[in-house]
Formats: structure tokens, sequence, C-alpha cells
């Protein structure tokens, strides 16, 4: 029984460090956070662990050891007695109106509560840093885009300038183009500052550097098992267990209830008066007692009890209305991040007939090298858009990844 017991709090441990590790998710032996987060879940767990074996056998009753000497004497006949007793004593109930199977219940729901609160806040840690990664990623495409811009805008300044000293163009047109060039310059620097904070970000949690972790592609979950393996949702259905429980636990404390009471020991009387006689001995009592307790709060107090039970059982089927919003929502915006890929691969082969054409008329003569330059940066701009809505719908499909329970974890 107690290797069992040990075994299973292993198991339980040991499937906790593992969601520790980017094993189950990247395939590589690599820890996402830091050894000081995993030291702080791992003694979370053991907490919980201990907490669970404390509140299990919570209804078994001490035996009460007892050891005493009592010195005794007569004020009438100046006798004087030693009396020396050693005895142990239990009350242990017996049977509490199905009190007993509502308090082991209530330990093992309540373990259960604890353990996936836990690993959702692991499962919520380890998200932060998947998603300063994606954030990460999508931040310096996104500078490579202003690089870009900044390139046309130079172009555009140096054409306008041109055209202005030409008198072709007004000095508005010229301005315009100064002020684009201004704003990118400013949007740059914002990116870099992104850049520079989602890396701090990431040291926080984890003393894995964010330019060397190691992504997988989250895909699509089914929205049954969304539902079904949510933490949310698993929290809010464990709670409503552990209230139902413990309010049945409470109902039944004030129903009768059996004890057993048993006392047992050794007693010795060292007595001058009658020094001859044998007085050491042993003792024993045992019984039953049938109790019920009379509380003027009893009906108050289940009724508290009943409607903890009741408002987490709303709160359960709240949770699960909320998280099947949350999916819709995430699925509606995957599909715009889709329908902008799909427009901007039209737009591309816009523009490679754009600089084919513009190509031929460069090498001929007709058209400057500007345009070709021009047009082949914002190519490039258009083609880093679609890898920034690729990041986009993997930072959302993360999202459901993280706010699940997975296969590989359903053994904690």
């Amino acid at each position: 029984m107690h290797y069992n017991k040990a075994m299973k709090s292993q198991s339980t441990l040991g499937t906790l460090i593992s969601i520790l590790f980017a094993t189950s998710v990247y395939g590589e032996e690599m820890p996402l956070l830091s050894p000081e987060k995993q030291s702080y879940y791992e003694y979370q767990q053991q907490q919980i662990d201990s907490g669970y074996q404390k509140l299990r056998y919570d209804w078994l009753s001490p035996i009460n050891l007892k050891a005493s000497t009592v010195y005794e004497k007569s004020a009438s006949t100046g006798s004087s007695d030693t009396r020396q007793n050693l005895s142990a004593g239990i009350a242990q109930d017996l049977f509490r109106c199905g009190g007993i199977t509502y308090a082991i219940n209530y330990a093992n729901a309540k373990k259960e509560t604890d353990t996936i609160a836990l690993e959702r806040d692991v499962a919520g840690v380890n998200h932060q840093i998947i998603n300063a990664v994606l954030n990460y990623r999508k931040n310096a495409l996104m500078l490579e885009q202003s690089e870009l811009k900044l390139k046309n805008t130079k172009i555009e300044i140096f054409l306008k300038r041109k055209q202005y000293e030409a008198g072709d163009i007004d000095i508005t047109l010229l301005n315009n183009a100064l002020m684009n060039q201004s704003s990118e310059l400013k949007n740059n620097t914002s990116v870099r500052y992104t850049l520079a904070q989602q890396k701090f970000e990431a040291v926080k949690l984890s003393d894995t550097p964010i330019d060397t972790v190691s992504l997988p592609t989250f895909t699509l979950t089914p929205k049954e098992t969304f539902l079904e393996e949510g933490w949310n949702i698993r929290y809010t259905r464990s709670l409503s267990q552990s209230s139902a429980q413990q309010y049945g636990q409470i109902k039944s404390s004030y129903l009768p209830k059996l004890t057993l009471i048993a006392d047992a020991g050794l007693q010795r009387l060292d007595s001058r008066e009658f020094s001859s006689a044998d007085n050491s001995g042993s003792f024993y009592d045992m019984g039953l007692q049938l109790s019920m307790p009379l509380s003027y709060n009893a009906s108050a107090t289940v009724q508290e009890a009943q409607s903890l039970y009741l408002k987490q059982q709303a709160e359960s089927a709240d949770t699960k209305r909320q998280m099947d919003g949350r999916y819709d929502q995430s699925i509606a915006q995957i599909e715009s991040y889709q329908n902008i890929i799909i427009i901007t691969k039209e737009n591309l082969n816009y523009y490679d007939e754009l600089i084919g054409a513009t190509k031929a008329a460069v090498n001929t003569g007709y058209k400057a090298g500007y345009d070709l330059q021009t047009l082949q940066n914002t190519r490039s701009i258009e083609e880093l858009e679609i890898h920034i809505n690729e990041i986009n719908i993997q930072i959302e499909l993360s999202t459901l990844h993280y706010l699940m329970r997975h296969p590989q974890e359903k053994s904690l």
C-alpha cells in the first residue's frame, strides 16, 4: 500500500516536470522555464500532494497516549500514596451518515482541482514564453518591412526633390514624401524597442535565449476536444465536484454518528499504608457512542454549502459557454489572416508582371532603375506580409493550444 502511494506521488510529480520541459511539445530536451521557476512549481506540486494526504485521512482519530504520576496525602490519617498511570485511548467515528465517504471524495476532488490549477499556471507561463518568441519573430519581419519602406521613401524623396527643383511639382508633394519618411523612421524605432522589450520579457521566465527557441507548428484542435480539455472548463468542473463533496460532508456533520471509544493501560499505586498489597495492574474499557449535534446554525451552514455548490455548477456552465465563444473568435481571426494571405499572394502575381515589364523597359532605356527598385522593394514587403500573417495564425493557434490539456498530460 505504501509502495503504491509512493509510486503515485512520483508519477504525479514526474508528469508535472515533463510539462515544465519542452519535450512534449518540441521533441527536444530543452527546458522552457528557468530552474528557479521549475523548482517553484515542483515544490507547489509537493505541497498539493502533502495536503491531499493530510485531508484524505483527516477523518481518522489520533491515538491519545497519556502518562501521569499523582502524589496524594490524606489530611486526616496522614497516609500518602503515589499513583502512576500509562494508557492509550481512541475515539474513532465508525459511521457519519456518509460523511466519511464524502471526506475522502472531497480530498480527491480538491487534489484534482488544485492540480488542474497548477497545470494551468504552468501552461500559462509556457505560453508567455512561446508568445514572446512568436511576436519577436513577427516584429523581426516587421523590422525588415520597415527597412524596405525606408528605402522606398528615400527613393521617393530623391525623385520628388528632382521634380521640385525642375519645377514639375509643388512643395506639397515633396513635403508629403518627407513626412512619409519621418513616420516610417518613428515606426522603425518603435519596432526595434518592441523587439528589445520581448527579449526582456523572455529573460524573466527562461534561461533559453529567445533567438534559439525551437518552435513547433501548432495545429487546430477540434472544438469538441477543446471544450472537453480546456483548462478553465476542467477547473470549474472540478471545483463544482469538490463543492458537491464538501456540501455532502457538511450536511452529514449534523446527522447521527456512531463512535468507538476505547481506552487501555497500566496502573501502579504505591501506598505506605498498604505496602504489602499488590496495587499494580492493567485496565481497559470499550464502548459505542451514538450522538447527533443540535446546532442553531445547522440549517444556515448547510444552505450556505449548497448555494456554493449550485453557484459552482452555474459557473462551470458559463465557463464552457465563454470558451465556446473564445474558440469561434479564434477561428474567425484565423480565417481573416488566411484571407489576407490569399489577397497578398494575388498581389504578388501582379508585382511579378510589373517587375518583368519594368525590367524590360529599364534594359531598353525607357524606365529608370528607381522604378524597378521601388517595385522590387514593395514586392518584398508584401512577401514579408504573408510570413507575418502566418505567424499571426500560429500566435492564435498557440493560444488555443495552451488553453487546454493535451493527451500526453492526461496521466497527471
